[in-house]
């Protein structure tokens, strides 16, 4: 049921949207309760579903950047290895499986691809500005697999077995 506040807002929800963004929302999500789909501000409204989808895009792009950079500079810098860069990696495996079972969209082409290929940028500048590497591929010179094989050579007893497996089977 719509407060007073909420009731006064439906007759300007498109203006709303950019001064009072709660009321806003509430306001649409009570109309949407309702069934009065006619209220409902849907032009703002879809592009908020749009930027929700997006989100999981970008988290996953963000799990795998962390997980190609400590992977990259697990191989390109033994010396440094630490106890943390193994925590960053079964995190980024856990993070990555658990965002790919709730969006299986996410696991399908070409977004997959293009959110690997997202990861490996932003894996680049964590790597250049954790490290004093020289040359880092402009592509990733890991597969999808390959990284996952890495990180459970990494820590083999560490990452859940059924992680690696749904991980693996992927494609």
């Amino acid at each position: 049921m719509l407060n007073v506040k909420e009731k006064s807002a439906v007759n300007n929800l498109s203006g709303l949207y950019d001064t009072d963004y709660y009321t806003w929302a509430m306001t649409n999500a009570e109309l949407l309760k309702e069934g009065k789909l006619n209220e409902i501000d849907y032009i703002n409204l879809a592009e908020e579903v749009r930027d929700l989808g997006n989100s999981e895009y970008y988290r996953l792009v963000s799990f795998l950047a962390n997980l190609l950079s400590h992977v990259y500079k697990w191989d390109n810098q033994p010396e440094l290895r630490t106890k943390s860069w193994k925590v960053t990696i079964i995190n980024s495996i856990s993070d990555i499986t658990l965002t790919l079972r709730r969006n299986p969209g996410l696991k399908y082409e070409p977004v997959f691809s293009e959110a690997f290929a997202e990861g490996w940028k932003k894996a680049r500048n964590i790597i250049y500005a954790d490290t004093e590497l020289e040359y880092i591929p402009e592509s990733s010179s890991y597969m999808f697999k390959d990284a996952i094989n890495k990180a459970s050579e990494i820590v083999p007893d560490k990452i859940s077995k059924s992680d690696i497996f749904f991980l693996n089977n992927l494609f």
